[in-house]
């Protein structure tokens, strides 16, 4: 997983056009197609946006990420792995621009794009603007907001007003599609779930974990989310105090940053439970630099769509304790392949965590068993073919 990092300023130099990089190249015998992101700096939803670039079939796309705001960790990465990165042209980091719709429509003319898809409610904006005025381009949304029917009043009426504009709405999961049917009288046939999909690389300890699992005996447990009132972090801390009152023997590694993380490292100090949790702030490429090195993953989230780094977990062959929101129910076979729990219940958490504390065979077994089920439903390849089918459909 992708974790966020502090905004990537784009360079003061002029961006070639994708169009002229690469002329004479072949590409116009290709569909092209612009991945439309507000910014590519923080979580799950960008981390699909990079999965999408960097895995969509060359042979048949001709694929370029556009961002209207910021670019950062996710688009180093989406660079680095050679997909053009432009941002919407005459960006100005930093400043309020109200005229990003009119420039992606330059951008999406000059660079003769087919499709464009967008997966942020700004992007939503704009794109339906430019289907509008743009002969002829096809529009794909997806929704990645996982908490239906709480939605900001400004956000809901947006996509009230616009949702039938778009060629396809794509939700991540079956909780969120129907919610979101439901909230916007959307029918059906609109409306198509394509589920996440996460593969793994090499895992390469990062050095402030290795710091402390090389140092214990005890079995490690992690948490990796931005540090949000969503992510439900007060109940997992909750949770290790239980966990510590009931005799277990652990270490939890809370990985990530955000606002509330000094009201939880203090309450963590007024449970006692500072020897057994460890904050260690943001660590980049999470999923290979720390995920690796726990026991047991733990996700307490008071609402989710469908969590990619639980996804992660899974691919990783981890035993999970996850609470029952979003599609954690369809991702994990509760005693099958993880656990799962009611959101906001500490004690039930602590139960189902110390259960696995206590029995190594169980955590073996299920995170086989999580393995199993990731390699069947949720890899990337899965992903991107329902991507690419959806595409080919649309531009038939």
């Amino acid at each position: 997983m992708i974790e966020p990092q502090e905004p990537h300023r784009p360079s003061a130099h002029p961006v070639q056009h994708p169009v002229q990089q690469r002329k004479g190249s072949g590409a116009s015998a290709r569909k092209r197609i612009l991945i439309v992101s507000s910014t590519l700096h923080t979580g799950g939803a960008e981390r699909i946006v990079a999965c999408l670039a960097r895995h969509l079939d060359r042979e048949r796309f001709d694929v370029t990420v556009c961002y209207l705001k910021e670019s950062g960790v996710v688009g180093e990465e989406i660079e680095r792995r050679g997909t053009p990165l432009v941002p919407v042209p005459g960006l100005v980091p930093g400043a309020v621009d109200r005229f990003t719709w009119w420039k992606l429509r330059r951008l999406i003319r000059a660079g003769a794009f087919e499709l464009i898809h967008t997966h942020d409610v700004h992007g939503l904006m704009d794109g339906v603007a430019c289907k509008l005025l743009v002969r002829g381009v096809k529009h794909v949304h997806t929704f990645h907001w996982g908490n239906y029917p709480e939605r900001e009043t400004r956000y809901r009426k947006i996509e009230r007003l616009v949702w039938r504009v778009p060629d396809r709405l794509i939700a991540v999961g079956h909780r969120q599609a129907d919610a979101i049917r439901q909230l916007y009288s959307i029918p059906p046939a609109r409306l198509k779930v394509i589920w996440n999909g996460v593969d793994t690389l090499s895992p390469q300890i990062a050095p402030e974990v290795l710091a402390i699992t090389s140092k214990t005996s005890d079995p490690v447990l992690a948490s990796i989310s931005t540090m949000i009132e969503q992510k439900g972090l007060h109940d997992l801390l909750q949770a290790a105090h239980l966990l510590k009152n009931d005799g277990a023997s652990f270490q939890l590694l809370v990985i990530g940053d955000g606002h509330l993380r000094p009201k939880l490292e203090e309450l963590a100090k007024e449970l006692g439970i500072q020897d057994r949790v460890h904050f260690l702030g943001w660590i980049t490429q999470a999923s290979e630099r720390a995920l690796p090195a726990c026991d047991i993953f733990v996700q307490s989230s008071l609402w989710e769509a469908m969590s990619v780094v639980v996804l992660e977990a899974m691919a990783r062959g981890k035993p999970i304790v996850a609470t029952r929101v979003g599609d954690n129910e369809h991702m994990i076979e509760d005693g099958v392949s993880g656990r799962l729990v009611s959101k906001s219940d500490p004690r039930a958490l602590a139960d189902a965590l110390g259960e696995l504390l206590r029995d190594s065979a169980q955590r073996e077994r299920l995170g086989a068993a999580a393995k199993a089920r990731h390699g069947a439903l949720f890899t990337t390849r899965h992903m991107i073919e329902a991507h690419e089918a959806l595409y080919e459909s649309l531009l038939a």
